[in-house]
């Protein structure tokens, strides 16, 4: 039996290895679902840094501020910082849509195929 399909019945004891099998896998599959969705915050994160740091490319340099080395630091630590907190606040949408193709696939990958295709 699989551990996926075991669903508690009343008259199965609490001490039923399919029952903590499916407990352990279902535990797990959460756990991956959240690094999963994590993993594609951060890659917005990601994109959207580099889409600011070339937006920022075009916009001329000026002295006053101070050494450019220290002003482009900064700058550069904010910009991280700022992009971050965009993909975690729902950003572009863009990690949304990476979590949702990822979890579509990997189940596709995971779900057994037919072996007759034409019933």
């Amino acid at each position: 039996m699989d551990a996926m399909k075991v669903t508690p019945a009343l008259n199965m004891p609490a001490w039923d290895s399919r029952l903590t099998g499916a407990l352990k896998t279902n535990g797990k599959a959460a756990e991956d679902d959240a690094k999963l969705r994590k993993a594609c915050q951060e890659m917005e994160g990601v994109f959207l840094n580099m889409l600011l740091k070339s937006m920022r490319s075009t916009i001329p340099k000026t002295e006053l501020g101070g050494s450019n080395l220290q002003q482009d630091t900064m700058q550069s630590m904010f910009d991280m910082e700022m992009t971050r907190n965009m993909a975690a606040g729902g950003g572009t949408g863009l990690a949304d849509m990476m979590y949702r193709n990822l979890t579509r696939q990997s189940r596709a990958a995971a779900a057994p195929s037919p072996t007759n295709p034409s019933k």
